[in-house]
């Protein structure tokens, strides 16, 4: 089932089908079952690894537009709360990673909502600017109807919405014989998004040695 993405994380994933290709959601299908004990399914839904240029950088948004190895035209929304990555500016030339991950749970019902948070890095890899965001983007959803043949579930989801989908992986599909009409499911879907700036270098601080006891610090070229 794909679930809806808010607006500051929704531009982290890739807007073309090549390059920094787009990564589906996808999540599960259930079935009115006895419950087994075993983990909750937890799975990789996008590892992407290419290069980019920066076309623009516009602070007040808090966007960036890059043009991908092929061409293509990508935004990646930089939310409010990532404060702590490296600057970009245009015609910075980034090696850029998107990894996707998800991860479903049975919750008793009453239990407190799950909050979705956002952590954000910056330093340096081999010398060069480095910065990673990952969003942790929970939801919370209440099942009312499944088709385990067809692997179509029906639920409400946060927003009160009422959707059905159809689940796809193997992982989520096993899930189905753990889960029944009525349960709540927390789902967390995991974006992680790194970079590096490989047109800028961090010259290190160079001592050199004075005089026993005084060192005078040189800065590198």
């Amino acid at each position: 089932m794909k679930i809806k993405t808010p607006a500051a994380l929704r531009s982290l994933r890739p807007a073309s089908v090549t390059g920094l290709a787009a990564l589906s959601l996808g999540m599960m299908a259930l079935v009115a079952a006895p419950r087994c004990a075993q983990a909750d399914p937890s799975i990789i839904v996008g590892n992407q690894v290419s290069s980019a240029t920066v076309e623009t950088v516009d602070h007040e948004a808090g966007t960036v537009l890059l043009r991908d190895h092929t061409g293509d035209l990508v935004t990646v929304r930089i939310p409010p709360e990532a404060r702590n990555v490296p600057h970009l500016q245009a015609g910075d030339k980034i090696n850029i990673r998107f990894f996707k991950t998800m991860a479903v749970s049975i919750v008793p019902p009453g239990t407190e909502p799950p909050e979705s948070t956002i952590t954000s890095a910056k330093g340096y890899a081999g010398l060069h600017p480095h910065g990673m965001l990952v969003s942790n983007r929970r939801e919370r959803v209440h099942v009312l109807a499944v088709d385990p043949a067809q692997h179509l579930i029906t639920f409400d989801d946060a927003d009160q919405i009422t959707r059905t989908e159809v689940v796809q992986q193997k992982a989520m599909q096993d899930f189905l014989n753990t889960v029944k009409v009525g349960d709540t499911v927390d789902v967390t879907v995991t974006d992680a998004v790194s970079f590096e700036v490989m047109n800028r270098v961090i010259a290190p601080s160079a001592t050199v040695q004075q005089a026993p006891g005084q060192t005078t610090p040189q800065q590198a070229p």
